[in-house]
């Protein structure tokens, strides 16, 4: 219960310091994301038996579970999306594990009894990082996401299905765990004109909504484009409690839909750039290459089905 408290307490203060621009509490920061959850496991581990803190299942396992508990609470109470607390889970179980094992070694090596001095110096970590890590760059890196699909159709057919998808029908979209986890699905697609300065316009669920502006075009092999995001669809649609699309964490800036023929059979790809800055791009980018994974094989596959289907058409 300890564990869970302790959770809450710092998991409510990085947020509300966030939230009211408090100089040093950022929520997407080594403070929160790295530091914070092997407090969790120290300060978990810290107050169990001795004969507890010596066993190496409990000592890795136990500080799962005020991890899971905050994650349960945050959702019930609505603090954090499904999203956000699957994206966390990853990082935070096994980081948790490692706090778990540091109390151990102590508990082991320092402290026959539960010492809520040394309990209280690893709860402050996250606050002691925090001030350090401040002052520090936040750096902006970009990054490249590309699927390919085979299509058994003609270039032209093929090129045909890009412009203009409409009408996408639930069914038409595979399963896959970024749409489960509650990240829109795409309704709609349409080029106003097919042509460079042109824009697309794109509508996902939860009234989700951005352009895409033509820079580049070549008949039967490239359509390059720039994103123009709608940051009102974006907030509203709370995809994520701490990053939206567009703002100082994130943005996805520009891709492109390129088509070529090889031994016959037409390749489409669809490639994403986007833009991370931030002291853990190394973990966003991760994320934001799986999910563009699923998008694009989603949207890659859903063009394929339709093309075929009216190229096999009598």
């Amino acid at each position: 219960m300890g564990g869970i408290i302790y959770a809450i307490i710092f998991y409510y203060l990085f947020s509300i310091g966030e939230k009211y621009s408090v100089n040093f509490l950022e929520f997407v920061s080594i403070a929160m994301l790295v530091i914070f959850p092997i407090s969790v496991g120290i300060i978990t581990v810290l107050f169990l038996t001795k004969e507890q803190a010596l066993n190496k299942k409990i000592i890795l396992l136990h500080p799962w579970l005020p991890v899971i508990g905050w994650s349960l609470i945050s959702i019930l109470l609505a603090w954090e999306t499904i999203i956000c607390i699957v994206m966390l889970l990853p990082l935070y179980l096994p980081l948790s594990s490692l706090g778990g094992y540091v109390a151990g070694y102590v508990r082991k090596n320092y402290c026959e009894k539960t010492n809520a001095g040394v309990a209280s110096c690893f709860a402050i970590l996250p606050l002691i990082i925090a001030p350090i890590e401040r002052p520090l760059e936040s750096p902006t890196l970009f990054y490249s996401s590309s699927n390919t699909i085979a299509i058994n159709a003609p270039l032209d057919q093929v090129w045909a299905g890009i412009p203009n998808i409409q009408d996408i029908q639930p069914e038409e979209l595979p399963w896959n765990l970024s749409h489960f986890i509650g990240i829109p699905k795409p309704l709609s697609a349409t080029t106003t004109e097919l042509k460079v300065g042109g824009l697309r316009e794109l509508h996902w669920e939860r009234g989700v909504h951005f352009q895409e502006k033509i820079t580049e075009l070549e008949v039967n092999k490239k359509l390059a484009y720039e994103v123009i995001v709608d940051q009102k669809s974006m907030s509203i649609a709370e995809l994520d409690t701490h990053i939206v699309v567009g703002d100082k964490y994130f943005d996805v800036q520009s891709g492109s839909y390129d088509l070529k023929l090889i031994d016959g059979v037409a390749y489409l790809s669809l490639t994403t750039n986007y833009r991370m800055t931030s002291k853990v791009n190394w973990y966003g980018s991760l994320w934001a290459n799986y999910v563009l994974d699923d998008f694009h094989s989603s949207v890659l596959n859903l063009i394929k089905n339709r093309v075929e289907k009216y190229n096999n058409m009598p």
